[in-house]
């Protein structure tokens, strides 16, 4: 298992669980990060569009882990 840090288009990619099937296998069993810049830069997004209260939680708890 290692560590992967995603960037801000993968990231969002994963939350919407939209990811290349090639990209999803390759992130199996690996630790995801994010950067303080993409949790910043995601919840901006979630702000502009403003999301409704589950989305927003989902969000939280993926930024969390």
């Amino acid at each position: 298992m290692g560590l992967v840090v995603l960037d801000t288009d993968v990231a969002s990619l994963a939350f919407k669980q939209k990811l290349p099937p090639q990209l999803a296998a390759r992130l199996i069993g690996q630790t995801i990060c994010l950067t303080f810049v993409t949790v910043g830069e995601l919840t901006k997004w979630a702000e502009f569009r403003q999301w409704g209260p589950q989305r927003a939680v989902r969000h939280q708890s993926m930024a969390s882990r």
